[in-house]
């Protein structure tokens, strides 16, 4: 043991964040992604902290360390316990320009470091759980990224889960067993909803996050989690924003979950909504994905489709259709994470000390997953005879 775990070590044995330990084995990176994850940029944490944002940046680029009697006054502003900031333990690293965001344009950058600090402890989370529990293996198939196709892909995926050419039914639930981690972000994070979704294949698991933004109807949500599966496969290099790989994606998802040569025969030949709706339920993808599969197979002409979406938004805008909530889909919101936690606390590794390992809040554990909190809230009734 080092002077640096032998310090760390004898701050745990008095129950508390020992500050001279941490400031001893302060990690810049911890300040840096807290930081992200807190949407802050330097000037509103140094605001907040009582320093200069030049102070800030010192921190996070290892040119000084903070004083101990600072670290409990940023640790609060971060939302972390103090012991967040030491060193010795494994951290997701992801660079911007190596994830895949499904709504960049219209997404600040602080929004998308905010997400790509999420999937780093997403990842993060994962691994102190593998410690515990034997997750799926990674199975996906060996694509020459770059030399092949968005429709050879997509069947090459169909063919490694054995799907043959039937609907896929329950997609994240198959997603999560062939080893991939999905998440489904909660509304806490309603900035990062913007983002869409988004997705890495540089740690050691892909992960997929999908955002209440494209969760609100299942078909869209389900054609994300296609659209990053794409991503996984065919784009190693992440160029974020990059058209011809947001299209490449979309072609897989359509391919994917409705493969040509199937669909081809099963759409009506003119725009008949009802026939329409029955093939989204069916296959699992919305309206909108039908007609646009309609278009692509010249099964109608452009002008017949363009008055199949106008119906299509008159039925929406007058409430007769409306969209279908993920949660009312088994198979469909992600479990995997949270299962491995129950099985881990039937081996007597709980929630509270996977908060211990990563040095997280509780609240944090659970946000990241996706449980609720199982506390009961106290919920105080004012005495109108005293007002």
């Amino acid at each position: 043991m080092d002077d640096r775990e032998t310090l760390f070590s004898l701050g745990a044995q008095v129950g508390r964040p020992h500050l001279e330990a941490v400031a001893f084995n302060f990690d810049p990176a911890r300040l840096t992604q807290a930081r992200f994850a807190a949407g802050l940029s330097k000037a509103r944490l140094a605001e907040l902290v009582g320093v200069t944002p030049s102070a800030i940046g010192q921190y996070e680029s290892r040119a000084s360390t903070p004083r101990r009697d600072l670290l409990p006054v940023i640790a609060q502003a971060l939302h972390v316990p103090v012991e967040y900031f030491a060193a010795g333990r494994p951290i997701g690293r992801v660079d911007g320009s190596r994830a895949h965001f499904r709504s960049l344009r219209s997404t600040s950058a602080r929004d998308r470091a905010k997400a790509i600090a999420f999937i780093e402890q997403v990842w993060e989370l994962t691994f102190a759980l593998e410690k515990k529990v034997r997750f799926p293996e990674v199975d996906l198939p060996s694509i020459d990224r770059g030399q092949m196709d968005p429709l050879s892909a997509a069947k090459a995926l169909r063919v490694q889960w054995g799907l043959g050419v039937k609907p896929v039914k329950h997609l994240v639930a198959l997603t999560e067993s062939h080893g991939i981690v999905v998440s489904l972000l909660s509304m806490m994070n309603a900035d990062v909803a913007r983002v869409g979704a988004f997705s890495t294949s540089h740690l050691e698991r892909p992960i997929i996050v999908v955002t209440p933004e494209r969760a609100k109807s299942v078909f869209v949500y389900r054609f994300t989690v296609a659209h990053e599966l794409g991503h996984l496969l065919l784009h190693g290099e992440a160029a974020p924003g990059d058209k011809q790989q947001e299209r490449e994606a979309d072609q897989f998802a359509a391919e994917f979950l409705t493969p040509g040569a199937q669909i081809v025969n099963m759409l009506p030949r003119r725009v008949d909504l009802p026939r329409l709706d029955e093939l989204s339920r069916h296959w699992g993808v919305s309206i909108d994905s039908l007609l646009l599969r309609m278009k692509e197979t010249g099964t109608v002409s452009d002008a017949s489709i363009r008055r199949g979406y106008q119906k299509l938004n008159q039925l929406r805008g007058s409430g007769l259709e409306t969209p279908e909530p993920v949660k009312a889909y088994p198979g469909e919101v992600p479990t995997m994470l949270a299962q491995a936690a129950e099985l881990a606390n039937e081996s007597g590794f709980g929630q509270a000390d996977l908060a211990r390992e990563l040095r997280w809040h509780p609240a944090r554990v659970r946000e990241v997953l996706g449980v609720e909190d199982p506390r009961p809230a106290l919920r105080l009734v004012r005495d109108q005879s005293q007002a």
